[in-house]
């Protein structure tokens, strides 16, 4: 037998060889490995490297590079007028500093002057002149008010002469810092070296700035891992907690304290006021003729009125020899000025106010005849007598008061001013802005009478307790009790009623002193019951017409009524209309609760 080996077929039988395994599928293997791993990497670093994208502030907020961006505190200002620069100043409009600065600003756009009021003075701006006016005096201005594109600006160095505020351009990244110089504010330190300020609290958020080590910030509060905080050039952001420390507050500026002002005229007690409507000259020596009455602390005799010529001009029916009878009797004088027309077939009552008070130079005519008045007849005060602002000039009646108000503190003159009395149910006069006024003012009389008048075409009382209580805790609602005098009706409103067509209707009302309609209704043996709703006696009877009489007397039960609500809450004291219309017994009740 041989070493060949033949199957049966005669053919040669190969021998079998072992495969060997490739290697490629351990090279795809290892790529898919390197792949998904790279991929791992990339997106675990993605997710916790942070970013150092960087982007500038005013592309951020998409604000052309050249606009002047404003920073209050840890906020950026979305600004309708924008900052300029206009003579090497950066400049305001006067809408910023009254939404952030001053609400009390006063543009006059038909004479085109600026007002500015403070405790103790009133400045006047007149754009483009270098100096400006306090207290109608000249002074140094150190830049002047400016008209751009027909609106009133004022230039930083003007704004940080006049009120407490910063405002720190940096012309690095085009914005200003506005900072209230009173406030306190909390501070810090970065402490790392490599620590970032970002728009978000986010570590993937763009970068707009890179701190220096040890450089100051302002903290503004922290949100997880990050801290709010602002840079001293003004940029606004977050930096992580752990690359800063809190270096505690930055106390406030304290603000230079006004003026010292003379005290006021002394009252002892609660305040009893009295007007006395005095409508020609002679009638002064009328009023001179009466007995003051122990109590009486104030008299409010109606002398100044306006010309019709709307100018402002003041009449008066002053009388000095009256100031010095109400003096020696130990009664204060506040003159009364009210905005009633002289003659209403020349001018309405409402056209003076509107002329008026709107109009600077007009206010500051009004104001500066008044102080002359106060001191030639040596008053101890005036009273406000506005009964017939419209509502389109109540901001110009409130800025009156701000005006008149530091010429009189600085005189130590007592400003008084008369409301109406608000109501629940309509709140017709809220436009007084009664908590302006409470500002502006050391008292406010709320005329609490004329619920029902001439003009009513029902009958009613004249100042029912509901009513009175209405006035009363509106008012208080905005101005402190200590300043606030309830106003008392001497009088009261008789109605006539006639049926027609079995209707009854008002055809006639008429108002009589309190005496005089208690006469008139005993004389008719009327029927008088007490109201305690109304906290008033309702009288009524019938003449022999068969028309019918009614009224709400009153009288010693009321005015008692009236003044123990008045002390219960607290009052100032009291104003009554008018002088020489009371009961006797009237003194002897405000002597028991007023002094």
């Amino acid at each position: 037998m041989g070493n060949d080996r033949k199957a049966s077929s005669g053919k040669p039988i190969r021998k079998r060889r072992r495969k060997k395994k490739k290697s490629g599928s351990c090279l795809i293997l290892l790529i898919v490995f390197i792949i998904v791993a790279g991929c791992s990497g990339y997106v675990a670093w993605y997710l916790f490297m942070p970013s150092n994208d960087y982007e500038d502030f005013h592309t951020y907020y998409n604000l052309p590079p050249d606009e002047i961006a404003v920073v209050l505190r840890d906020v950026r200002l979305d600004l309708p007028d924008k900052p300029v620069e206009y003579n090497g100043s950066v400049c305001f409009p006067v809408d910023f500093v009254k939404n952030y600065i001053d609400p009390y600003i006063y543009w006059d756009e038909n004479i085109q002057k600026l007002t500015v009021t403070m405790p103790d003075k009133v400045l006047r701006f007149i754009p483009g002149q270098s100096g400006y006016y306090k207290n109608n005096k000249p002074a140094a201005a150190d830049a002047p008010v400016y008209m751009i594109d027909k609106k009133p600006y004022m230039p930083a160095e003007l704004l940080t002469q006049v009120y407490h505020v910063s405002l720190g351009f940096h012309t690095d990244n085009n914005i200003v810092v506005l900072n209230y110089l009173g406030e306190d504010r909390e501070t810090g330190a970065i402490i790392s070296e490599n620590a970032a300020l970002r728009f978000l609290p986010d570590k993937k958020a763009p970068l707009m700035y890179r701190f220096s080590n040890n450089e100051k910030i302002y903290v503004f509060g922290v949100e997880a891992d990050y801290t709010r905080v602002r840079t001293e050039n003004g940029l606004v952001g977050y930096v992580l907690t752990r690359q800063m420390t809190d270096t505690g507050p930055e106390k406030g500026i304290p603000e230079d304290a006004p003026a010292e002002f003379p005290a006021l005229p002394p009252i002892q007690g609660k305040v009893n006021l009295v007007w006395d409507q005095v409508t020609r000259a002679e009638g002064n020596a009328n009023s001179m003729g009466r007995t003051i009455e122990d109590g009486l602390d104030v008299i409010s005799p109606t002398w100044f009125s306006f010309d019709m010529n709307l100018s402002g001009d003041i009449l008066s029916i002053a009388d000095a020899d009256y100031v010095n009878w109400a003096h020696d009797h130990g009664c204060q004088v506040w003159a009364l000025i009210n905005d009633f027309s002289r003659n209403t077939d020349v001018v309405y009552n409402m056209e003076i106010s509107q002329s008026i008070l709107p109009d600077t130079d007009k206010r500051q005519h009004v104001i500066d005849q008044l102080m002359s008045l106060i001191s030639e007849y040596n008053l101890d005060g005036v009273n406000i007598d506005f009964e017939w602002v419209q509502r389109n000039d109540a901001d110009a009646y409130v800025q009156f008061f701000r005006e008149l108000y530091p010429y009189m503190r600085a005189a130590g003159k007592v400003l008084s001013v008369d409301v109406p009395a608000p109501r629940a149910d309509k709140y017709w006069p809220e436009y007084y802005n009664l908590a302006e006024l409470g500002k502006s003012a050391d008292y406010i009389c709320v005329m609490a009478y004329d619920e029902f008048n001439a003009s009513s075409k029902i009958s009613g009382p004249c100042a029912s307790m509901p009513y009175v209580r209405d006035g009363v805790e509106i008012t208080l609602k905005d101005v402190p009790k200590e300043k606030v005098l309830m106003g008392l009706p001497y009088y009261t409103w008789v109605w006539k009623e006639e049926t027609a067509d079995g209707a009854a209707a008002v055809t006639s009302c008429r108002s009589y002193d309190m005496d005089g309609a208690y006469r008139l209704f005993k004389d008719n043996n009327a029927t008088v019951t007490w109201d305690s709703a109304y906290g008033l006696n309702y009288a009524t009877f019938t003449d022999s017409e068969g028309a019918v009489y009614k009224t709400w007397l009153e009288d010693e039960q009321s005015v008692r009524e009236k003044l123990q609500y008045m002390r219960s809450m607290g009052l100032a004291g009291v104003a009554g209309w008018r002088w020489g219309l009371e009961s006797s017994v009237v003194w002897d009740l405000l002597r028991q609760y007023v002094n």
